[in-house]
């Protein structure tokens, strides 16, 4: 055995594991990119939603602080609940709209991540069916089958 041999025969053998690594981390890269959409998406409504309730806590505590301006120390005394800043239902509506954002968040990270995962998995073993794919076929043979099945009933009827 030569030494070209040699090489050539490990080139052949090494060059389809390196495609499958190129792939691998193109499906990666997508997955974060699209991971990463996802994340910033999440974290914008939970700044915008916090920051409209702080918002409107200020103004109301500011209203408040207004009102025991003009009534005074005496009418405080007499009635300090009065006074209390209306921002019971603004920090609940915060909390479930956090709440809500949050959840919604993690399960489109959990199938992102999931797919993505999925399709590397797909890669390294070397099927060539993707999880996207596989749904797109499924759905095809759907289908094609209850059109199938239409056209049987309608052939036996006539």
């Amino acid at each position: 055995m030569n030494v070209e041999t040699i090489v050539s025969d490990v080139k052949g053998a090494v060059e389809p594991y390196v495609a499958k690594g190129q792939d691998v981390v193109t499906l990666s890269f997508e997955t974060l990119k699209q991971a990463n959409s996802i994340v910033i998406d999440g974290v914008q409504g939970l700044v915008k939603t916090n920051l409209d309730a702080g918002k409107g806590l200020y103004s109301a505590a500011q209203s408040s602080y207004e009102k025991i301006k003009l009534d005074g120390i005496k009418a405080v005394a007499a009635k300090p609940v009065a006074y209390l800043p209306e921002g019971k239902t603004l920090v609940i509506s915060a909390y479930k709209d956090t709440v809500t954002i949050v959840t919604k968040t993690g399960e489109e990270l959990y199938g992102v991540v999931k797919k993505g995962f999925g399709d590397v998995s797909a890669k390294l073993t070397g099927s060539t069916t993707l999880s996207g794919e596989v749904k797109k076929a499924k759905a095809t043979v759907r289908k094609t089958a209850k059109k199938a099945t239409g056209a049987a009933k309608k052939a036996t009827a006539q």
